[in-house]
């Protein structure tokens, strides 16, 4: 394992893993997704959406958005795509692509141009109508096993699923909810039948029929991209950002011990925007189609700088040894933030994130900017009558945490009840707030708590239709069922934060 490539929204990146040089390859025809070849061949296979995607807003915005199409090495498809993730080359020689912004799988022929083939999951047509509404599933990852054909479909804030369709038929076998989590990208059916996806909004890796993540980064990270090994995992990590600064973020990819799900090492790429996809070269790729490109030693002397003019050439090299010698401190930080993680199981098994991804700290406490909020819910199977957690909130600027119950989310920040303590001058104060599905909503006949503690320890207790929070020992609120809007107070139970550190206490 010694060559990765990377697309970002603005370049295909040729990495070296042992030396960690990164070579630009390509960056005319943004923006860059899905990379695949056809086994036997050395011609990269990708696609590009042809358009920014953070200008994808409403409906008219994706009706012209089809510009999106498919290349290999000289070679271009028709341009009818609209917004295309992740592609694989198939054994019948057809790609298989997934057609983001039209809400489909389309297959295509770059021999028959004219021909395709598409199935999805739903009626919806588009991926969404506004930013409001939001109709489609965004389907964004395929894994072709023998003649079925995974597929995940992001889910926006409607919660992640898994389809299985026949292949080449593209008959839908089925479509399985993935619980209280949204945002995934990435599917790998391992030989052994583990199913395995990066649930980037928390910035980890997680095998699918489990609670707790396989791996997490520590950080506030985006993970998409997703290569393997027997030994070795790559994930992909890009900084989380609005769209509209996806192009100029840093990328890295992470190096996983895939028997012991650990980091062992980070590799900072530079700031070549938002990671993609990633894919080994000269190895079999077990979370592609397993098998190397074909004469790699050919590939590798053609593809040095070969798109780009000597200019760039000297500043892409310049720049990269410059940003790996002034961020030396960073991968080790990155490191050490990951194995604090792994050094912290326990305290977090009872509750995974959901919502988020926090900095985890030494002592296995979890640290939310003030623009990355967190939400940890209490496995179901754990005790659901209390929920109890430590808080240090952050004076002068967006700090609060709450204590949550009845949620019935699909991991997004919506459908609960949350009982909110925020900074204040003069100390903290308590509110209650509940949202139903259309916002949040104060609950202003229920009275406003001041003079709490920025720093303390939360007891939430609950019954059937009773809740009874104490902070610091002393209760402060005592509440029916029926005056936060819930059938029921003990299910649901879980931790909202943001500008604040919390650690679960049971």
């Amino acid at each position: 394992m010694k060559y990765a490539l990377v697309a970002t929204t603005g370049y295909i990146l040729l990495v070296d893993l042992d030396s960690k040089r990164v070579t630009p390859l390509k960056k005319d025809q943004p923006e860059y997704y899905g990379i695949s070849w056809f086994p036997g061949d050395s011609e990269l296979v990708l696609s590009h959406s042809g358009v920014n995607n953070s200008d994808l807003i409403d409906i008219a915005s994706y009706a012209q958005s089809e510009q999106g199409w498919l290349s290999k090495g000289t070679q271009n498809g028709r341009r009818f795509l609209s917004a295309p993730h992740q592609i694989l080359c198939a054994p019948d020689g057809r790609i298989i692509c997934t057609n983001t912004g039209r809400n489909v799988i389309s297959i295509v022929d770059l021999n028959r141009l004219n021909l395709f083939q598409e199935a999805g999951i739903s009626n919806a047509r588009w991926d969404r109508l506004s930013l409001e509404k939001i109709t489609g599933d965004h389907l964004n990852s395929v894994f072709l096993q023998n003649d079925q054909l995974f597929v995940v479909a992001h889910g926006h804030n409607k919660g992640s699923k898994l389809a299985v369709f026949s292949y080449p038929d593209l008959d839908l076998l089925s479509v399985t909810p993935l619980g209280e989590r949204t945002g995934l990208h990435n599917i790998w059916i391992t030989s052994e039948g583990q199913r395995i996806s990066c649930h980037s909004e928390i910035g980890a890796l997680i095998d699918i029929d489990c609670a707790e993540p396989l791996w997490e980064s520590g950080s506030p990270v985006y993970t998409r991209g997703l290569a393997a090994t027997d030994d070795y995992v790559l994930v992909g990590e890009s900084q989380k950002t609005g769209r509209d600064l996806r192009r100029n973020s840093l990328s890295a990819i992470w190096v996983l011990d895939r028997k012991q799900w650990q980091a062992i090492d980070y590799i900072c790429l530079g700031p070549y925007g938002a990671v993609n996809e990633v894919r080994l070269l000269d190895v079999p790729d077990l979370a592609h189609h397993g098998t190397p490109l074909h004469n790699i030693q050919n590939f590798l002397a053609e593809s040095e700088f070969r798109d780009l003019p000597p200019a760039e050439m000297e500043k892409s090299e310049k720049n990269g040894q410059n940003f790996k010698m002034s961020n030396a401190d960073l991968v080790q930080g990155k490191l050490d933030l990951a194995r604090a993680v792994w050094g912290g199981k326990a305290t977090w098994s009872s509750y995974p994130l959901v919502l988020g991804s926090p900095e985890t700290l030494n002592d296995g406490s979890k640290r939310a900017a003030v623009d990355n909020l967190c939400l940890a819910l209490k496995k179901d199977s754990d005790n659901q009558s209390m929920a109890c957690f430590s808080y240090a909130l952050e004076a002068g600027q967006v700090s609060h945490v709450s204590a949550v119950l009845g949620y019935t989310g699909k991991g997004g920040d919506t459908h609960m009840a949350a009982l909110l303590i925020q900074s204040s001058v003069g100390g903290g104060v308590l509110s209650a707030w509940r949202h139903k599905g259309d916002g949040w909503r104060q609950l202003t006949e229920i009275a406003n708590v001041f003079g709490l503690p920025l720093e303390g320890d939360v007891q939430l207790k609950t019954s059937h239709l009773t809740a009874i929070l104490s902070v610091g020992g002393t209760e402060i609120l005592r509440l029916d069922a029926s005056t936060l809007g819930l059938d029921h107070c003990n299910k649901g139970l879980g931790i909202r934060w943001i500008g604040a550190t919390v650690k679960p206490l049971d």
